[in-house]
């Protein structure tokens, strides 16, 4: 059957189907790519999912090229959270235990993988904050590090993990901080070097 619309000629009846054959490719389209986001967020890393998988593959009584597996597979996923969920891991200390089972070499090789790529998020955070939001929270850690600072454990300058984090930070920190935020760190710089004290 042919109609005329706004001057065209159309073949209505050989139209049709393509327009069902093309709504019917973009409801699969659609559906596979709605099935692929499922997919990625069911799978997404979060820290309670982190914590949840160390808690089921715990170290102990692993041969050590099985103990290196998981702990490749612990760092890939940590790296994988974003600057916020790795704050709020870290605070809540999701990952003690993990850590207090790894032997001396072991930190170190985890240290390795995560530092580099939790500091460069960090730095990036720091950079983008609005300067008087970060000169306020730079206080704040001012603040709270001469009201607690000499009541915290003393830690072993020596100890390589602690150094390694120490060594990590202050690369980042000089190599990723802008000009701005370099200046509105140093009281804080000022008041760790005045107030933490080292054991020897």
């Amino acid at each position: 059957m042919m109609v005329e619309c706004a001057g065209i000629r159309v073949y209505e009846g050989r139209m049709r189907p393509y327009w069902t054959k093309t709504a019917l490719l973009l409801a699969l389209l659609w559906g596979v790519i709605g099935g692929a986001i499922w997919i990625v967020r069911k799978n997404r890393a979060t820290p309670e999912r982190i914590a949840e998988f160390v808690g089921a593959n715990t170290l102990e009584g692993k041969a050590p090229a099985d103990r290196a597996k998981l702990i490749e597979e612990v760092a890939k996923r940590v790296n994988s959270l974003e600057y916020e969920q790795r704050r709020e891991m870290d605070k809540q200390r999701k990952l003690e235990k993990f850590w207090l089972a790894l032997t001396a070499e072991e930190k170190g090789r985890y240290l390795d993988r995560v530092l580099p790529s939790g500091f460069k998020q960090m730095m990036e955070s720091f950079n983008k904050m609005e300067p008087g939001k970060r000169r306020k929270m730079v206080q704040k850690a001012v603040d709270d590090l001469r009201e607690h600072g000499g009541d915290r454990e003393r830690r072993d300058a020596n100890d390589p993990a602690f150094r390694k984090i120490i060594d990590q930070g202050l690369k980042s920190f000089y190599s990723d901080a802008t000009i701005d935020a370099k200046m509105d760190a140093l009281p804080f710089l000022e008041a760790l070097e005045q107030t933490v004290k080292w054991s020897r």
